[in-house]
């Protein structure tokens, strides 16, 4: 069974909000940047992370994921290092870098998908977290609850 997520970029506030609308099974608003997802978790995107971290030589940094509030078990932040890389990735000299990102986070134990499935996932993921920072915006990921 998929699991559904969604990431988007926001403040704290519209986080809350937002995991509220869509714990309750409600529309979320449209106006909030996001990526409606399936089978991407926390673990998930710190694999990305440390590929894209590994692939870029961007070092190492705190790449867990964190619950954002105890009555949110749904709602997680990005931390720093990981919308770091995210972006950096997006602006790799490497033209291929994206595109090797991809294929190992989607050849991976946790992924096992095509690596044209994961390509746009990827590239839509840094082009989310590149706008969110510029905008200033946080990074969030909603799961839906079990």
């Amino acid at each position: 069974m998929a699991v559904l997520s969604e990431i988007f970029a926001t403040k704290h506030k519209g986080a809350l909000a937002r995991a509220e609308a869509l714990d309750a099974g409600g529309d979320a608003p449209e106006d909030v940047p996001h990526l409606e997802l399936s089978d991407v978790t926390t673990l998930e995107l710190e694999v990305l992370g440390e590929i894209a971290a590994s692939t870029l030589r961007f070092g190492t940094g705190d790449l867990e994921l964190e619950e954002v509030d105890l009555d949110h078990e749904s709602l997680f932040e990005l931390p720093p290092f990981l919308c770091e890389v995210l972006a950096e990735l997006g602006k790799a000299e490497d033209p291929d870098a994206l595109a090797e990102v991809a294929a190992a986070w989607a050849a991976s134990e946790e992924m096992g998908i095509d690596a044209s499935v994961a390509q746009p996932i990827v590239a839509d993921l840094v082009e989310l977290v590149t706008s969110a920072s510029r905008e200033g915006l946080d990074v969030y990921l909603w799961v839906e609850p079990a």
